[in-house]
């Protein structure tokens, strides 16, 4: 186990690269024997990470069962998207309003790793540009709430994506493009176009995802 972590911290970290690398199954009980064993923690120790994960919307919790990883529906991916879309509008808008010189400045480094990884097809450097992206989103809109609602949706998404969309990124050329709009909009400090972009990016992002699930349901 990793010593410069503490326990609980290793715990959250070593299970949500496992569920975000499709280790366990949709609908898979995580039990908890197993998982000491894989992460070497005690059985506290672990119940605190679980905990955390479900605070992130990575694993459900369920009376009598324990934890699962979540089974999405297209349903639960379009009301998830749909959502999404109206919440980072309004911190798109935050955005072009407050982001000083050196915050535009760290966007179009965290940018420029997202869409690298999306025409590569790299799917572990697009989700921690994606998770660095979402970090400087959140940080500015200096907002516990919105950033609780936030964080599930984002995990709830990120369960989404290694089973439907990230196997078909190279492919996504209107994502780059969306994604390198609302950039551009933070960064000229224009809180309409922000706001628009932000719409566009996620729901077509969620219109991506969504077709990827139906065709992959008909296989």
């Amino acid at each position: 186990m990793a010593d410069a972590l503490p326990v609980r911290q290793y715990v959250v970290e070593a299970l949500r690269s496992e569920i975000l690398a499709l280790r366990f199954a949709p609908g898979e009980k995580l039990v908890e024997r197993r998982l000491c064993e894989m992460t070497g923690a005690s059985r506290t120790a672990l119940r605190e990470g679980l905990r955390q994960l479900e605070a992130e919307g990575l694993i459900e919790i369920i009376p009598n069962r324990g934890p699962i990883v979540p089974k999405l529906t297209p349903k639960n991916a379009q009301d998830i998207y749909q959502l999404r879309g109206v919440l980072e509008a309004d911190l798109s808008r935050q955005a072009a309003q407050s982001a000083t010189g050196r915050d535009v400045i760290a966007l179009r480094a965290i940018a420029e790793k997202v869409t690298s990884a999306m025409r590569s097809g790299d799917r572990k450097a697009l989700l921690a540009a994606k998770s660095d992206f979402y970090d400087w989103l959140l940080r500015l809109s200096d907002n516990d709430e919105t950033t609780v609602v936030m964080r599930k949706l984002l995990g709830r998404t990120a369960i989404i994506w290694p089973s439907t969309v990230l196997d078909d990124m190279p492919a996504n050329v209107h994502g780059i493009q969306t994604f390198t709009d609302l950039v551009d909009a933070i960064a000229a400090h224009d809180p309409d176009r922000a706001a628009h972009a932000a719409r566009v990016q996620v729901l077509s992002a969620g219109e991506f995802a969504l077709a990827h699930m139906q065709r992959s349901a008909e296989m």
